[in-house]
């Protein structure tokens, strides 16, 4: 299994033929297993940087409300900041296990609307569980950049790092357009294509064929969750 997950990324097009043909969706449950520990083993090593990332954008929220008193501000950074900082306990537990989980529920939503959409724009009908199955591996791209990443992270003190057009800085974080261009990674263009290479041998279709579908996808999603996103930060903002 450990040489199928390494191979989906070194040799994707005869490994995904496998996938597609002999596998389950038992057999994802190990690429997601994976993910969910570097998940945690990541977010182990960047407490620190995830709190103080989180402490500022509660700061900025709070201090930014202007329907909040003074007073009223004061009582929730309190409260807040013993919570973001709490690194013991029920908090703690709850955090890790929610970083953990945060990959079956994101396959599984890119699961979903990949196979409506490829069974739309692809024709066919391909199965939950077959997509699911392709997906657990397409994201191994993933475990590279929790490898690359975390280290550089932890070394800078810094929790923005980019591997994508999110580099070129602009405009504010939580805005529209600075949150679109940080989707636009190398590592998440990299999800999409192993996706469009099993996708292509389930639905019989050419790899670029599937990758223009998988590309639209994923453009839409960015922009849909751009959109959300700066709606969100303009409200609290």
């Amino acid at each position: 299994m450990i040489g199928t997950m390494i191979n989906a990324i070194t040799a994707p097009g005869e490994t995904f033929e496998t996938i597609v043909k002999e596998f389950n969706w038992k057999q994802s449950l190990m690429p997601i297993a994976l993910l969910m520990v570097f998940a945690v083993v990541s977010g182990f090593i960047l407490q620190d940087l995830i709190a103080d990332m989180q402490w500022e954008q509660i700061k900025k929220n709070i201090e930014g409300n202007t329907q909040i008193s003074d007073a009223q501000k004061d009582e929730i950074l309190s409260s807040q900041y013993d919570r973001v900082y709490s690194n013991s306990g029920g908090s703690a537990i709850f955090t890790y296990i929610s970083m953990a989980i945060s990959w079956p529920m994101r396959i599984a939503f890119w699961s979903l609307f990949a196979m409506l959409t490829a069974n739309l724009f692809l024709g066919g009908g391909g199965k939950f569980s077959q997509i699911v199955t392709v997906s657990a591996f397409a994201y191994m791209p993933s475990i590279i950049e929790y490898i690359i990443k975390t280290p550089i992270q932890y070394l800078s003190d810094n929790m923005m790092i980019f591997t994508g057009l999110g580099a070129l800085g602009i405009g504010e974080q939580g805005d529209f357009i600075n949150s679109f261009l940080a989707g636009l990674d190398i590592f998440a263009f990299w999800r999409v294509f192993l996706m469009a290479v099993g996708i292509s041998i389930l639905y019989n279709k050419t790899t670029k064929t599937a990758l223009t579908v998988m590309t639209g996808l994923w453009i839409f999603s960015l922009i849909v969750f751009a959109g959300m996103g700066a709606a969100v930060s303009g409200m609290f903002g």
